[in-house]
């Protein structure tokens, strides 16, 4: 084999290795298994894709949970060091089940009737048109992940 080859080879291999390293390492979500992954906060079974969320560490680590009730729980109970730890905090999609978005830039509704696992009524949007017909049945004025 001639030398500028094996170096060309060399180094793509070289470039694969770190991309692989850096996408199983990134702090978007992975998806959750519904059905089989179960719940870190209250160990409940994440079956409604409608409600599920996603805490990512700064490690890779991926905690599940059923509902956005049990996310905002389980991040309320760590402690400073934790969560500081904390990379990325994903909800899914009300409007579009299993499609998980952004805690951070989500706009979340606590409404009435058929409701969360918890049953809380917690839901999340990531399209701001979303929230109007879902209005009707909140309880409370629209929120963000601050508030």
């Amino acid at each position: 084999m001639r030398p500028h080859v094996f170096r060309v080879r060399y180094r793509a291999g070289w470039s694969a290795l770190a991309l692989g390293f850096m996408t199983a390492c990134s702090a978007g979500p992975r998806a959750i298994v519904y059905g089989r992954d179960g719940c870190a906060y209250c160990l409940m079974q994440i079956n409604d894709a409608r409600y599920a969320a996603e805490l990512v560490t700064h490690t890779g680590k991926v905690s599940t949970f059923d509902s956005i009730e049990c996310l905002v729980s389980y991040y309320q109970t760590l402690d400073a060091a934790h969560r500081d730890a904390v990379e990325t905090l994903w909800v899914s999609d009300y409007t579009r089940p299993g499609t998980l978005i952004s805690a951070t830039s989500a706009r979340f509704l606590r409404v009435t009737g058929p409701g969360s696992p918890m049953g809380r009524g917690m839901l999340a949007v990531g399209d701001s048109a979303a929230l109007a017909p879902l209005q009707a049945r909140a309880s409370e004025p629209p929120m963000t992940w601050r508030d």
